[in-house]
């Protein structure tokens, strides 16, 4: 019963497709859902609601986009499953979650190797990245953007962190990302999967003793600065989104209309780089004068401890040996020609 019900789903699905593609793009409307886990007071929730608007309008209402925050739908890896699925969807997730289908997805943010949005920029114009978002068209994921970045993830908690060996044994809240939680790990810490929300209460309780993120996220929903006060400043992994929606259901619309969703998805995602990081001088004022300090750390030992995250990629995904030397090769030629 259940096979005949999941052949009868993907059926309607089909002729649903197949009656809205006309030759004229004028005759051509859907109707897509945008879900993702972010508060209002976040800029993923800005960026999206604002690209769901965007695109909506831009297309006249052909291609109708609604926005969904919150973890009210399907959100981490069951989004991206959505869109493999070929459902009526997008999507904004963090980049390792494809690596479950390209393995090599988690070694483009693996820990250290970026200091700046710059950097990450131009790695993800390279034919690198280029071959890794083709593989994932072959696997129904199409990129739409991968900018939808919000500054770098550092390590806060009410301690004095400089080295790994300050995070040793140090309860640590973790996304539901194996690549953030192996992180953290090889930091020192242990790594305790949770919801943001969950997280709050649980430094309250004790349960962990702070968490990894962005200013942003500090500064944000439920004044997580309120219960931790000390940032050491790791910048271990990039606060990076990517944009996506299923491949097959991209190439069904017109290009007329694809090509606005391009715009949009790109225009949208520099965007929210851009605010977030004019933003992140203002939220640092307003954090210091709730008590919250920064202090720097010994980026090399950070650097080293992390190392082990790269074999494990390679482990558990497949990914290439060698691409982690390519990408440090481009980081460090952009470097070089600034």
């Amino acid at each position: 019963m259940k096979k005949y019900l999941a052949l009868m789903l993907a059926l309607v699905l089909t002729l649903s497709l197949s009656f809205a593609i006309a030759e004229n793009p004028d005759e051509f409307y859907l109707d897509i859902k945008f879900s993702n886990v972010f508060q209002p007071t976040e800029w993923n929730y800005k960026a999206s609601q604002k690209l769901a608007e965007m695109i909506t309008e831009r297309t006249e209402g052909h291609i109708n986009v609604t926005y969904y925050g919150q973890n009210e739908l399907d959100c981490y890896a069951d989004s991206v499953t959505q869109a493999a699925n070929g459902s009526l969807w997008m999507g904004l997730e963090e980049p390792s979650l494809f690596a479950d289908y390209v393995g090599d997805a988690a070694v483009l943010i693996g820990p250290m190797l970026y200091s700046s949005d710059a950097e990450y920029n131009y790695v993800m114009e390279s034919d690198i990245v280029a071959d890794v978002i083709a593989r994932l068209a072959e696997e129904n994921i199409h990129i739409l953007d991968t900018h939808y970045s919000f500054g770098f993830r550092s390590v806060v908690t009410n301690r004095d962190i400089y080295t790994p060996a300050d995070l040793n044994g140090v309860k640590m809240r973790a996304t539901s990302s194996a690549l953030f939680t192996k992180t953290l790990e090889c930091m020192g810490a242990v790594p305790n999967p949770m919801s943001f929300t969950e997280c709050l209460s649980a430094i309250s309780s004790g349960v962990v003793e702070g968490f990894e993120g962005s200013t942003s996220t500090l500064a944000g929903a439920g004044a997580p600065y309120e219960l931790v006060k000390k940032v050491a400043l790791t910048n271990h992994l990039i606060a990076t989104r990517w944009l996506f929606m299923p491949e097959d259901l991209y190439q069904s619309i017109p290009e007329k209309w694809r090509n606005i969703i391009d715009e949009c998805a790109v225009e949208c995602g520099m965007w929210e780089q851009t605010m977030c990081a004019e933003d992140e001088a203002a939220q640092i004022a307003m954090l210091k004068e709730h008590g919250v300090t920064w202090n720097e750390v010994d980026l090399d030992a950070f650097t080293a401890a992390c190392a082990p995250v790269y074999d494990w990629i390679v482990e558990e995904y497949g990914a290439d040996p060698e691409l982690k030397d390519k990408l440090v090769k481009l980081v460090q030629d952009f470097r070089a020609a600034q």
